[in-house]
């Protein structure tokens, strides 16, 4: 005898509630079947959801849940100890990174004109906001770098193109 399939909206609502990171549309396609119409399970959650503690964001290729924004601050404050900052240049060749990717050091430096030291990178590697994407087919082939699914989850972003209006000074010929 088998078991009774489990509701699609709460089966969901499991899988986003025990997922680490972001829960991708293969990985619901996986869970509920190939039948089922993910953008009305997920419409479904988010009404469910609503008003309470935490909400349904899209961030990176997935989604997941989120602190409710106008809880955040309070629980920031009773939780957890402030994030680390990044240095000013730290976040700035992150940003270079994110709107030229895939790039590399003497790319950046160039843009910068300043050395990029490789405890920048080695930083921003360890935290998981870049990685090594292969390199380029160049005399000395430099690697190349480029910005994860972390730096989207650590920033709340669904993709690169909502950073555009802020990177736009940032992209074109070096």
């Amino acid at each position: 005898m088998t078991s009774p399939s489990p509701d699609p909206v709460r089966l969901t609502e499991a899988l986003l509630f025990q997922s680490s990171g972001p829960v991708s549309r293969t990985t619901l396609v996986r869970a509920l079947g190939e039948d089922v119409e993910i953008a009305h399970i997920l419409s479904e959650v988010t009404r469910r959801t609503k008003g309470m503690g935490f909400e349904l964001v899209a961030v990176g290729n997935g989604w997941m849940f989120r602190t409710a924004p106008d809880l955040a601050e309070p629980l920031r404050a009773v939780l957890e100890k402030p994030p680390e900052r990044l240095p000013r240049a730290v976040l700035e060749v992150l940003l270079l990174i994110a709107a030229r990717q895939p790039v590399t050091r003497p790319e950046i430096e160039s843009f910068r004109d300043a050395v990029l030291p490789q405890k920048t990178l080695t930083l921003l590697q360890e935290k998981g906001l870049i990685r090594s994407v292969g390199r380029k087919p160049i005399p000395g082939q430099p690697q190349l770098w480029a910005t994860t699914e972390t730096f989207l989850v650590a920033y709340g972003l669904r993709s690169l193109s909502e950073l555009d209006p802020l990177l736009e000074g940032l992209r074109g010929p070096l």
